[in-house]
């Protein structure tokens, strides 16, 4: 199971970018969702900023615009 982040278009909905999150944030990356429960994790959902500012640093890619809509999915 890998956590990826998509980024959208806001206007096109084109998949624009899709980033993996290395593994050794897995911890931090269910503190950083508030995942209470072991299936949140593969529930998708939309980031909000301060989410979006913590995986541009873990990941070292732009992510945040406001024409962009950012989501995390999990992919087996």
């Amino acid at each position: 199971m890998k956590h990826v982040i998509e980024v959208f278009d806001r206007t096109t909905e084109d998949l624009l970018l899709t980033v993996e999150i290395a593994a050794h944030h897995k911890e931090a990356l269910k503190a950083l969702m508030n995942w209470q429960e072991p299936e949140d994790e593969f529930d998708g959902s939309d980031l909000d900023e301060e989410q979006i500012k913590v995986l541009e640093d873990w990941t070292g890619e732009k992510l945040l615009d406001a024409n962009h809509i950012v989501q995390l999915v999990c992919i087996e």
